[in-house]
């Protein structure tokens, strides 16, 4: 049995943390501000998640290298410049076979390769490589805590995009 670490690691509202798999990478950052996510549903709902200055928005590439990171920051200025709403997929939807990435935002993501991508409007899990999943990601207020074993992590200044 692997002894499950904890980290905190210091992060800004103006800083990208990128932590990679040789499969996939996964892009965190703070939101910064208070702020409103939409989530469009099959069931023609509308799901709105309150963002505190705190909370985090997680993008995860089902690819790693300099692609991936293009994609996870685009994605996050969309997001935290556009408010531009999220999409949820109906279970079995042969489109999500074809995400290349997904997104969930809030104080607690929990990182899953089991779970079929883009169809969790909870933002509570997010579907990643099968090389970070299970770890465990909480905002706190200086950054993240990420509990879980992960070797390579960077952390890049956020006006890249």
């Amino acid at each position: 049995m692997s002894v499950r670490e904890r980290r905190r690691i210091e992060l800004n509202p103006d800083q990208v943390l990128f932590l990679t798999g040789p499969s996939g990478k996964l892009g965190l950052v703070k939101t910064g501000h208070d702020m409103q996510i939409f989530i469009g549903t099959p069931e023609k709902e509308e799901i709105v998640v309150f963002l505190g200055k705190d909370d985090l928005i997680a993008v995860s590439a089902f690819e790693s290298g300099k692609k991936a990171e293009k994609g996870i920051l685009a994605m996050m200025y969309l997001l935290k410049e556009f408010s531009s709403p999220i999409i949820v997929l109906p279970e079995n939807h042969p489109t999500s076979q074809r995400l290349k990435m997904v997104v969930a935002c809030g104080d607690h993501i929990k990182l899953d390769c089991d779970v079929q991508a883009g169809t969790h409007p909870e933002q509570d899990i997010l579907c990643a490589c099968s090389e970070l999943s299970g770890l465990d990601i909480d905002a706190v207020e200086d950054g993240v805590e990420i509990e879980g074993n992960f070797e390579q992590f960077r952390m890049d200044k956020l006006d890249q995009y």
